[in-house]
């Protein structure tokens, strides 16, 4: 009968304890939600399922939790006895909303906070479910004891059984107990343990005589071992890693964390290569007021392929904000030019022809930006030319700003000094020193709602102090130039009406008009001067190199339009259309690498397309037409498609004749089963009809397993000379979900491989 009192609320107390600590709960059945039992509930009420399980844990049957609700007690018959000892017995039903507790008998000493449930005892919340045969503990110290208890805990989708069941504020003491993550219908993997002991404040558990079966098959005994119960982390074991070569043959590492301190972690990982040797492979991670940042180190001792000589890689990144300061650093190491050739790392280092070494410190305020920074590199290209080698800065200061001077006039101030150093083998203009760059700018910038017009006159003021130089003219060379800008636009749109949805299509018209006349500089030295991949944007550009060491001379009128559509609801941009071209009055002089004068009247014409299709499809298409040659310079097309789950999908053809490329590339995640899915990237060389890389692979997912086997073939020049070899490997990871992440070399390496990727994939639902 249902009983509602002051009496009832000390009864209450039982559930309240019971629902309040997250106390674990076994779900092969009660708990455990299939996917046909969730479809069948209001909408409202279902909750997402992981695509790789067939159900989760869930209590739709509870509602939503509201401790200011009444408190629901039902049973046969009730009594108090002398002494302050209530008794319910027969049937007893505790309820609230997201509460419940049910057993046959239960009694409370309203003095000493005391009590017992007995008989089929069943304790349901939004958080956990349980079964026991008797639960006792004292509502004032929240304390409680269950014994032959089954249970499942929610948040962590995890379940088993005991013996014994303690709880003590945020610690759950399991006797004679079982762990697993893997659900109620899969026999995977589980713990078993004479004692488990879950702290829910360190996220971590601890079982002591472990013995770790899978599909009841014992496979390990641990006398004493930890395991996550959520995402912070803990010192120990994380899954080995697994890979085959035909250069080091079997290559097997074995990782371990170090929970250093919370702002402080460290991974040490001993690696053999069968036909090469041991090393380690380690990485300490750092998060302070500064920043932070990443220091990674690998080492090969006496590398039976390689002299027996050792090899080392080092790195060390960083990235902080002290108030206006932004600090960036990137220092790298390697013991030879083949490292990355022959040894694959888990460190997250790409193979480059010039290894970057840099520490920069970035002041930006709202007027003026400061920049300090040195940068190094180490080149592990033994075929690059002496003179092909990069400068190190050292140091490189940069100020830059953009005050307002009257009105709408406003001064653009471009400053630098840099001392340029390398050293090389060069017996004839070994050229270093310093360059100091002015490039100060007046600009007029008038903007409206419907356009916008900027004229710009910029002057160019280089000097230099030079050693090494044989041919040059001067030790201290100058340019003092100038330029002239206009740069004008205009914003139309109109609504439009597609498919019944409402659209808003804009027409951008820009016009460009450039001027810097041409100054001999082939006195002056090349430290940095590049040019840019010719684009869209490089129509509008006032100089068409990088650095300041050459300034292009040009003459130029560039026209541009640029189409978006726009869906009015949302303001999404789902369609960008632009093409554009310039005109140039004079011939242009100024070129790098001794290349001729460029002679053409009309660039290329340049036109692009981004489409977002649909919520995950986007499609980006670009084509260059060199009109007066009438021939394509440049072909690139990008289809993407990525859902944020578990499908990720890129498909790319890239052209260029000056480089001579002609490139397809395939890649992707791709599920075929519900935990099956396809891992796979194939980038082909059409000039030279080979493959370049292919990489194959399958994953294996369910709430108990995840399993990646893959196997990458790629070529590789092995011995410095440029002829490429063709070298395969096999790398395999195994994970018991719920005993630790992903990561690696695997994990590094599907990031690097395929577009859209990231490590957050991986631990989807974890």
């Amino acid at each position: 009968m249902p009983l509602r009192s002051a009496r009832n609320r000390l009864t209450c107390r039982l559930m309240l304890l019971a629902v309040a600590a997250p106390l674990p709960v076994f779900a092969a059945e009660l708990g455990w939600t299939t996917r046909e039992e969730m479809a069948a509930l209001p909408i409202e009420q279902q909750r997402p399922i992981p695509a790789w399980c067939s159900g989760t844990y869930y209590n739709p049957s509870l509602g939503e939790p509201d401790p200011t609700a009444d408190t629901e007690v039902t049973m046969d018959r009730s009594r108090l006895v002398p002494g302050g000892l209530a008794e319910l017995i027969g049937d007893v039903e505790i309820r609230q909303p997201g509460r419940f507790i049910r057993a046959d008998r239960a009694q409370l000493d309203q003095d000493t906070g005391d009590f017992l449930l007995e008989g089929d005892v069943r304790a349901d919340s939004t958080l956990f479910s349980a079964r026991a045969s008797s639960m006792r503990g004292n509502t004032r110290t929240q304390a409680g004891l269950f014994t032959e208890v089954e249970y499942a805990l929610f948040d962590i989708s995890a379940r088993g059984s005991a013996k014994r069941i303690e709880q003590s504020d945020q610690t759950v003491y399991i006797d004679a107990g079982s762990y697993t993550t893997c659900p109620p219908t899969k026999r995977g993997w589980e713990i078993g343990a004479r004692e488990i002991t879950l702290d829910r404040d360190k996220g971590w558990g601890t079982a002591r005589d472990m013995v770790l079966r899978v599909r009841d098959v014992p496979v390990l005994y641990l006398p004493w071992m930890t395991f996550p119960i959520d995402d912070r982390r803990k010192t120990g074991l994380l899954f080995p890693s697994l890979s085959t070569g035909d250069d080091g043959g079997l290559d097997i590492s074995q990782p371990v964390y170090l929970n250093l301190h919370p702002q402080m972690d460290a991974t040490l990982a001993p690696r053999h290569i069968q036909n090469r040797g041991s090393g380690l492979d380690s990485e300490f991670r750092y998060l302070t007021h500064f920043g932070q940042g990443t220091l990674s180190y690998g080492w090969l001792a006496s590398d039976r392929q390689f002299d027996n000589e050792d090899r080392e890689l080092g790195r060390w990144t960083h990235d902080g904000q002290v108030r206006n300061w932004f600090l960036r650093a990137d220092v790298n190491y390697v013991s030879d030019d083949f490292y990355f050739k022959d040894l694959e790392t888990g460190l997250d280092v790409r193979s480059q022809t010039n290894l970057p070494r840099l520490g920069e410190a970035r002041y930006r305020g709202r007027t003026w930006t400061f920049l300090t920074r040195v940068q190094g590199w180490q080149t592990i290209d033994p075929l690059l030319p002496d003179q092909n080698k990069p400068y190190r800065r050292l140091p490189q200061l940069a100020l830059t700003g953009d005050p307002a001077l009257y009105g709408p006039l406003k001064l653009l101030w471009v400053s630098e000094f840099t001392r340029f150093d390398r050293d090389t083998d060069l017996l004839q203009d070994n050229i270093t020193g310093d360059r100091l760059h002015f490039e100060p700018a007046l600009s007029l910038p008038l903007t409206r709602s419907w356009g916008y017009i900027e004229p710009r006159l910029r002057l160019y003021h280089t000097r230099y102090a030079l050693d090494g130089v044989d041919t040059l003219p001067s030790r201290e060379p100058t340019r003092d130039m100038w330029g002239a800008s206009v740069d004008a636009g205009v914003f139309l749109e109109r609504p439009q009406d597609f498919n019944g949805d409402s659209w808003t299509q804009t027409l951008e018209p820009r016009l460009f008009y450039n001027r810097i006349d041409f100054e001999d500089q082939s006195y002056l030295p090349n430290f940095d001067a590049g040019e840019l991949t010719f684009g869209y944007s490089s129509l509008f550009r006032e100089n068409r190199f990088t650095g300041y060491d050459r300034i292009g001379d040009e003459e130029k009128l560039s026209m541009g339009l640029t189409s978006r559509f726009l869906h009015t609801d949302t303001g999404r941009e789902v369609l960008r259309l632009r093409a554009g071209q310039s005109f140039y009055y004079h011939d242009r002089r100024i070129q790098l690498e001794n290349r001729p004068v460029d002679t053409r009247e009309w660039s290329p014409v340049v036109a692009d397309a981004t489409w977002y299709f649909s919520r995950y499809w986007h499609l980006f298409a670009e084509t260059q037409w060199d009109r007066e040659n009438d021939r394509r310079e440049q072909n690139s097309l990008r289809l993407g498609y990525s859902d944020g789950e578990r499908r990720v999908f890129h498909a790319g053809y890239r052209y260029r004749a000056r480089e001579d490329i002609q490139q397809t590339e395939l890649a992707a995640i791709w599920p075929v089963h519900r935990h099956w899915s396809l891992i796979g990237r194939w980038l082909f060389d059409i000039e030279e009809d080979r493959s370049l890389e292919n990489l194959t692979g399958v994953e294996y997912r369910d709430c108990c397993w995840q399993l990646r086997l893959v196997s990458i073939r790629d070529l590789t020049d092995r011995d410095g000379d440029g002829t490429l070899e063709a070298d395969q490997t096999f790398q395999l990871q195994i994970q018991m979900l719920g005993l630790g992440g992903f990561g690696g070399r695997l994990e590094s390496l599907l990031e690097r491989s395929i577009p859209g990727y990231g490590r957050d994939y991986a631990r989807q639902d974890d």
